[in-house]
């Protein structure tokens, strides 16, 4: 079942508002924001309705958090901090001084970072002091925000969770979902803001679907604010959204790390414009709307803001497919999100509310002791001796060759994972077999054909290792051999037999 999202009201005419076109407001009181600006603003009022007339903060909250989001997605993109810009862009709100601008101020005090918002409520409550009113919804967005409840969808594996946050502010209750995969360390590869009365159906329908698979797989449960804020600040602040740079970054890290691990390298080895003179006024000899205008030209602001905005047709917030949580690959499609990007809602432009809500939880506590699982390359040679030991593995032929293929596992895992290995899940296990090795290994005919009965082997003991019961066993086994299924497939894929050829490495060890 599908949490059904929240939607906000489309605002298409707005009844005793000023018409800005018809009757603009004089520059000697409200100077005005660069065309572009006002384009986004009425963008954004589209979708998530004006912010001087909307009926609750959460509807404002969401118009500021698309803004601030395309800053961020902007500045990810050049490589920038945000920040610069989101204390830029209070500045000149501040400057514009319209009731307008007066909204995107109180808007940005609630879901901004701490600087930033501190900064717009200082502005807000100059203008207010020089009688530029503030929105209906203000008082109420001074009510402190109340934490209801949270939730934790998981396997045993730690491929993934869904993590589920409940909040609520005077009269207006939200929540939102979210997927962290831990094969994509630990990014959130979904978000969705649903309605909090939609909860108790969604749970139920997780419950029915966990009873229909495998016993101790998946597991419900509830959990407090502070492990909720542990588990999921992380994974928000982690995320990036530009999938190209994220793939140069990943290729760069690679390159850089083949030869320091033992690996030999393979053998092929607008800036707005036109803004009317005089609109605002410089302050010192320093125009502060010329130079945030030159700052989001530099961050090339222009495109993502468009895309949250849903200038690009794709604004509003999708009703997507079922979630389809429990599948033969465990948490389905944790780490992948639709091609036409039409699952779930945009992240980016629900990260700023999410950072804000999950700010007024308990700081989460630390591991006892500095605990620490898993293992690092300090540990490998340890780890591989009681892989090749153990039943299974022994009994493979090319002692060699299965070492080597469990060096494979275990460093891949450890440089791309998030999450405890050497234990790897379905989702896991599948982007290893499908996507890691396709890309990253150069391998000859008797290698590739011990690749799968070594990933067999590495799944039971893995399993067997920490405890889990046979069943469970046998389910993680089965899940692999499926992914086997498209391994033929995947590692002849031109894409990614260019990669390995150009960035991967040829594995040593021979059948001799």
């Amino acid at each position: 079942m599908r949490p059904k999202p929240r939607r906000q009201p489309h605002h298409s005419s707005r009844p005793g508002t000023p018409n800005r076109r018809a009757h603009p407001p004089s520059p000697a009181r409200h100077p005005e924001l660069p065309p572009e600006f006002e384009q986004l603003f009425d963008a954004l009022d589209e979708v998530y309705g004006d912010p001087r007339t909307v009926r609750t903060p959460l509807d404002a909250e969401l118009w500021a958090s698309a803004f601030l989001g395309g800053l961020w997605t902007a500045a990810l993109q050049q490589d920038d901090e945000p920040e610069g810009a989101e204390l830029g862009l209070v500045e000149v709100l501040e400057l514009v001084g319209s009731p307008r601008t007066q909204a995107v101020l109180c808007a940005v005090a609630s879901v901004a970072s701490p600087g930033v918002a501190e900064r717009a409520a200082e502005a807000s409550e100059r203008l207010y002091r020089k009688g530029v009113r503030r929105p209906d919804w203000y008082g109420a967005a001074l009510q402190p925000v109340e934490f209801l409840e949270g939730w934790s969808v998981s396997d045993v594996f730690a491929d993934g969770e869904l993590l589920i946050a409940a909040f609520k502010r005077g009269k207006d209750k939200y929540a939102f979902t979210a997927t962290v995969a831990n094969n994509a360390q630990g990014s959130v590869v979904e978000v969705l803001l649903v309605d909090p009365a939609d909860l108790p159906d969604i749970l139920g329908e997780i419950r029915a679907e966990f009873a229909e698979g495998p016993e101790g797989v998946f597991s419900l449960d509830q959990i407090d604010g502070g492990e909720l804020r542990r588990r999921l600040e992380p994974a928000v602040l982690e995320t990036v959204v530009d999938d190209d740079e994220f793939d140069e970054d990943f290729d760069e890290d690679f390159d850089g790390e083949s030869d320091a691990d033992g690996f030999a390298p393979g053998p092929d080895g607008a800036g707005p414009a036109g803004r009317p003179a005089g609109t605002v006024a410089a302050v010192d000899g320093v125009d502060p709307l010329a130079e945030f205008e030159e700052d989001v030209d530099d961050l090339d602001v222009a495109d993502p803001l468009a895309e949250i905005a849903g200038i690009d047709g794709r604004g509003g917030i999708d009703d997507g497919d079922d979630l389809d949580l429990v599948g033969p690959g465990g948490l389905d499609e944790l780490d992948e999100l639709d091609e036409d990007d039409d699952e779930g809602d945009d992240f980016a432009a629900l990260r700023a509310l999410m950072l804000s809500r999950l700010s007024v939880l308990p700081e989460p506590a630390e591991l006892p002791g500095g605990a620490d699982f898993g293992y690092d390359l300090d540990d490998l040679p340890t780890l591989l001796d009681e892989f090749t030991a153990s039943e299974g593995a022994r009994e493979l032929p090319h002692p060699a060759i299965v070492r080597e293929w469990g060096e494979v596992f275990a460093r891949l895992g450890l440089s791309e994972f998030a999450g405890d290995p050497p234990l790897y899940g379905p989702e896991k296990f599948d982007t290893l077999i499908n996507v890691l090795i396709p890309a990253r290994v150069n391998a000859g005919d008797a290698q590739l054909e011990l690749l799968e009965p070594v990933a067999l082997a590495w799944a039971r003991w893995t399993t067997r290792r920490v405890g889990l019961p046979e069943p469970v066993s046998d389910y993680l086994v089965e899940a692999v051999e499926e992914s086997f299924e498209d391994f033929p497939q995947a590692y002849s894929d031109p894409v990614f037999a260019m990669d390995r050829h150009m960035f991967g490495f040829t594995m040593q060890s021979s059948a001799d």
